[in-house]
């Protein structure tokens, strides 16, 4: 990870001492990133509003505590996020998740429906088409466990590379990469043999799961979850992926997830802390 800059120094040194708009800038430069990484583990966005604010706040009550010689703010940042996200209450959606067999079961038991060609080009529908990938690609990373999951964010989606991801969850660099081989093995695995967006022999197409998904609750036309509001496509936003990938062509596996949207962080969760707390709280 890269260390802090002479201005971030500043920041974090007049935070500190009471300074709010210090805090509020620092707190807005990682902000986006935890929310879009703890949105992934659990899927709702209620509850990645709720956690992120927690982590926010955790932030904020161990800043006196931060070693600015031992690791960046971000990379401080980033490790909160990730030993929370590995060690909080099971969201609602993973409680409901049995596994890659179970998804897949579920995923045969909504009827395929053939929707003519001219209302697939309305916007309305090329929207709802969108969610359904959305949601049935994002339901794949709740078949992973959580350590698998957030090894794959962190190196398949959000662009770190091996090193930077081991240093975050705090362990060994081959560790890391043997947990990551495991998550990308077993997703992409499941992908090759259910996913039409992968092999186009797979019967499933996201155009026409869109109405059953609908009937099932999957996706709701009035509520679109995965379509705005958001910054940039996730490959657009975060950096170039690093990993080394030995084990794995795997382009095309990456360029689904990191085509999602990158979503802006709602504005209340900041608003609701600062008007709480202060960093000399």
């Amino acid at each position: 990870m890269k260390t802090n800059s002479e201005e971030d120094l500043i920041l974090i040194e007049r935070a500190r001492t009471g300074d709010r708009r210090a805090l509020e800038t620092l707190l807005k430069e990682v902000q986006t990133w935890i929310y879009n990484v703890i949105r992934r583990i659990l899927l709702n966005p209620q509850e990645a509003e709720d956690a992120t604010q927690e982590v926010l706040l955790k932030l904020v009550t161990n800043l006196a505590a931060y070693d600015p010689t031992r690791a960046s703010f971000k990379t401080w940042a980033y490790r909160i996020t990730v030993n929370y996200a590995l060690n909080a209450k099971r969201g609602k959606l993973e409680d409901l998740t049995t596994g890659f067999s179970g998804y897949a079961n579920e995923l045969k038991q909504m009827p395929e429906i053939e929707v003519p060609a001219d209302e697939l080009s309305n916007p309305e529908n090329k929207i709802l088409v969108e969610e359904a990938k959305a949601s049935c690609t994002l339901g794949m990373l709740l078949c992973l466990d959580r350590e698998q999951r957030i090894a794959l964010l962190l190196a398949d989606v959000m662009g770190l590379s091996d090193k930077e991801s081991a240093e975050i969850i705090g362990i060994s660099h081959d560790a890391f990469r043997k947990r990551l081989s495991r998550a990308r093995q077993d997703l992409y695995t499941f992908m090759d043999d259910q996913c039409g967006l992968i092999n186009t022999s797979n019967p499933c197409r996201c155009s026409k799961k869109m109405k059953s998904f609908q009937m099932n609750g999957w996706i709701d036309p009035s509520n679109p979850r995965f379509s705005a509001p958001y910054v940039k496509r996730v490959k657009e936003q975060v950096e170039q992926l690093q990993c080394e990938y030995e084990d794995f062509k795997r382009k095309e596996y990456e360029e689904i997830f990191r085509d999602h949207p990158y979503f802006e962080t709602p504005k209340k969760i900041l608003e609701e802390l600062m008007a709480k707390y202060s960093p000399t709280q």
